[in-house]
């Protein structure tokens, strides 16, 4: 962008900033404030919102102070609210207070619907703590519908080199937002805006380099069902990428570096270390001859059978393996170190991956910010599967099924000289099969001795994810505990206190690692699911597949559908039909919603019936093959999802002959 069209572009940016081209003087919020406030026309498309952030602006200013530099944090928002739940949400405000962090220059007021200023003095700005967090909390007082609320603050810190900036939220939209970036001219960063929000190429003024973004008429991003809303805020990063006064061509804080530096942490162990890891290596007894995938499944569940994971642990021996193994204890970090230690004590190939997370921010392959790096897991070349080192409940090969069907960091291992390093490169991190998952159900239902009850065989077949959820309750619960969850799983079926003949099969987390199918059945005497109607018995076949849920869309949708899985959903009820009655309404348990795309059904509910020697029996497959459709598959998508919901509102009426 041409220097004059940046500097227009910024003067228009930041409007109502404190003395806007003097960057020295960013943080005098007098400047920022007007003398004599006059209440804003809120728009017609934000008439109906509870409350408006008219604006909403954040300066970062790297700021060097004698041989070091601080950073510098200015926040200011101005917020319209227009009726008591507007109130209820700015009538108090909180600011964190960070460890090793000023506030400082925090101001506020209220201008009420009449135009009276009200200021926040001082004495009235607490600072109490909240579940372990410190706040600055003050009240807005004389705050009322119409009224504005106005306050601004500067937060003092050490560097931070990477930023994430949020423009949107659930319950307030953004009339304006706009972001600066504001460094020493020899700093250098790169910044990228994401759903709408702008950000415009940086530009050296004087001794400082600015670089900055701004966003418009923003909605508030609700909560939808099926769909993960954190990916699809409008949002900008920023990150450091060159220091002009060194090598000028060489950018900083890179994916490959990033690779470089974390990879020989998280797999160079000392000899100590080492032997430590063959004796627990051993204790595991893996017999000679085990194949690879083999034995990757008994040695996660050795480890995790004997380690506790738990990432709130704060230790200087977290990571440490003869610690690890003392104590029984780790972090995530540890536990992906450990892991790594075993394997290459049996000789194994991987890699650790780093994946995004879905239902969190992504990871950017073009914006490389390590701060969003949180979670690893390990990738097999020789099995082509992943394994999850943290997660207790999970089992090879599945891992946590928010962070597949994603991109991750791949750091492949090599070494140059007698240096451990390693490539890093995003690939993918596919998903188990569809087919893999499955709730499944086979159902056999008839008429007690006494006619006004029901017996019911109930079988529950599940698979992949389906089943990973399950299993921890035989794995973590006392016997007691697992009796009543399994009495909860089968009374879904039909609620009742008198469950007989209880079954389990297939229960060990590791019988994930040939998707060896947890079944759950048993019998049930219920008289829930029948009535008596005069001469008729009515029988609530559709509730026989347990509870469904609902899909209603008041307002427009936002987002995409997104699963947290693909799967299947099968199920077979069968049912006795009563001598001398028949089923008057049959084809009302006939549903037929599909969507094919290049011959592959992508999703649909389907339910038939035969009829055959007094025996009713109905088949309902229940299909979601995608992880993810497009806005334009969605009403097809829901009408699926209902399309459940009326099958578990079938009642059948049987009448005498």
């Amino acid at each position: 962008m041409h220097k004059r069209i940046f500097i227009a572009a910024l003067s228009i940016l930041l409007y109502s900033l404190p003395a806007a081209a003097q960057p020295a003087d960013l943080y005098s919020t007098a400047h920022a404030w007007a003398a004599a406030p006059v209440l804003h026309k809120v728009p017609a498309a934000f008439s109906n919102a509870s409350a408006l952030y008219l604006a909403d602006t954040r300066i970062f200013h790297y700021k060097p102070e004698g041989k070091n530099i601080f950073q510098y944090n200015y926040t200011y928002r101005l917020i319209k609210v227009q009726d008591d739940k507007g109130i209820e949400m700015f009538n108090k405000i909180y600011l964190p207070v960070y460890p090793n962090a000023e506030i400082s220059e925090l101001r506020a007021r209220v201008i009420t619907s009449a135009g009276k200023v009200m200021e926040v003095p001082e004495s009235k700005i607490k600072e109490e703590e909240e579940d372990g967090r410190r706040y600055k909390l003050f009240a807005m007082e004389g705050i009322d519908k119409g009224a504005e609320v106005e306050y601004s603050y500067v937060i003092k810190k050490s560097p931070g080199f990477f930023g994430s900036e949020i423009f949107q939220n659930k319950a307030v939209p953004y009339l304006q937002a706009r972001l600066l970036v504001v460094t020493p001219a020899h700093l250098k960063f790169t910044g990228k805006g994401y759903n709408g929000f702008t950000m415009l190429p940086d530009s050296a003024i004087g001794e400082e380099r600015m670089l900055a973004g701004y966003g418009a008429n923003i909605p508030a991003l609700d909560d939808e069902k099926y769909s993960y809303r954190e990916p699809f805020m409008q949002r900008a990063d920023f990150k450091l990428s060159y220091n002009l006064t060194g090598n000028k061509e060489v950018e900083m804080y890179t994916w490959k570096e990033f690779a470089r530096k974390v990879y020989p942490n998280l797999t160079s162990f000392t000899e100590k270390e080492n032997k430590a890891v063959a004796r627990f290596a051993d204790q595991a007894a893996i017999p000679t001859g085990t194949d690879e995938d083999a034995m990757i499944s008994m040695l996660e569940d050795y480890m995790k059978t004997h380690i506790n994971v738990d990432d709130k642990l704060v230790s200087e021996d977290a990571d440490n393996i003869e610690a690890i193994i003392k104590t029984g204890n780790t972090n995530n970090f540890g536990a992906t170190r450990f892991f790594a230690a075993l394997l290459d004590n049996k000789k194994i190939k991987y890699q650790v991956v780093f994946p995004s997370v879905r239902n969190q921010l992504p990871l950017d392959e073009e914006l490389a910010n390590w701060n969003r790096i949180d979670e690893s897991v390990i990738y097999f070349p020789g099995t082509g599967k992943f394994l999850q080192p943290s997660g207790n409940i999970f089992r090879y090969p599945y891992i946590d099924p928010n962070w597949a069907g994603t991109r991750g960091l791949f750091l492949k291992g090599t070494m140059i000289g007698d240096v451990k390093t390693a490539i890093g490169k995003f690939d993918t991190i596919p998903m188990e099969p569809f087919d893999m998952h499955a709730h499944n159900m086979e159902v056999y239902a008839k008429l007690d001795a006494t006619g006004d009850s029901m017996i019911i065989d109930s079988k529950q077949i599940l698979k992949g994810y389906g089943a990973l959820y399950y299993r921890p309750i035989w794995a973590f619960l006392p016997k007691e505990k697992q009796d009543d969850a399994v009495k909860d799983i089968i009374r879904s079926v039909a609620k009742s206190e008198n469950i007989q003949n209880i079954k389990t099969e297939n229960t060990k987390l590791t019988d994930a690692a040939h998707n060896k199918p947890l079944v759950i059945s048993g019998t049930i005497h219920s008289a829930e699911i029948l009535e008596r109607a005069g001469n008729k018995l009515l029988l609530k076949a559709g509730e026989l597949i347990g509870p469904q849920e609902q899909m209603y869309q008041e307002k427009p949708r936002q987002t995409p559908a997104e699963l947290q899985y693909p799967h299947i959903l099968y199920r077979k009820l069968s049912f006795e039909i009563p001598d001398g009655y028949s089923i008057k309404n049959p084809d009302d348990l006939k549903i037929n919603i599909q969507q094919k795309k290049d011959g592959v059904l992508t999703m649909g509910f389907v339910s038939d019936y035969t009829i055959k020697d007094k025996l009713l029996v109905v088949d309902v497959m229940e299909t979601y093959h995608e992880l993810k459709y497009p806005m334009s598959d969605f009403e097809t998508f829901k009408k699926v999802i209902n399309a459940a919901a009326d099958f578990n509102k079938v009642v059948l009426v049987l009448e005498k002959k």
